[in-house]
């Protein structure tokens, strides 16, 4: 079963492109169908790269100074236990 879907004319013309150059590199053609489908399989066995992008994972370095940089030491001594009943509950 084959559906339509809507791509702007932006992705299309990228889309024409990377078509085009699997042609040259791989010296044979490749239907638009195949390609779509190849490279929804490929993005299947990377999706926590493919989220991880879409996410902004993992943070940029200058992000993670920002963070660290806002951790103080409030001179309290705390336990796992605490934490854990903090965040979960008794």
């Amino acid at each position: 079963m084959t559906q339509n879907i809507k791509v702007n004319d932006k992705d299309k013309h990228l889309f024409d492109m990377l078509q085009a150059e699997f042609t040259l590199k791989a010296g044979k053609k490749i239907t638009q169908q195949e390609l779509f489908s190849r490279i929804i399989e490929f993005m299947g066995s990377n999706k926590d790269n493919f989220f991880g992008e879409l996410l902004g994972l993992p943070l940029p370095e200058k992000d993670i100074r920002k963070i660290k940089a806002l951790q103080t030491d409030w001179g309290v001594k705390t336990e796992e236990s605490d934490i854990d009943t903090t965040i979960y509950g008794a």
